[in-house]
């Protein structure tokens, strides 16, 4: 079972040069929680356990989302 995260403005602001860099372009807070609620709970985990600012969480969401963009549906 999923567990429900608030994100902060500041943890949306650390995830947003990784999404940046996938999609080419800039995302909006919208599309970055997207991507969070469509990240496996390992790597939420990961996030939630070490901060989203954290390089192994940086790593593993821009190696999940290169994988996994059609499954986000961003334009």
């Amino acid at each position: 079972m999923k567990t429900q995260v608030t994100l902060e403005k500041e943890d949306i602001d650390h995830m947003h040069d990784v999404v940046y860099e996938v999609i080419m372009r800039t995302p909006s807070d919208e599309e970055i929680v997207r991507v969070w609620n469509a990240l496996p709970e390992r790597i939420q985990a990961t996030a939630i356990h070490w901060g989203c600012s954290d390089t192994v969480f940086r790593d593993k969401m821009y190696e999940w989302l290169s994988e996994n963009l059609r499954e986000v549906n961003l334009p």
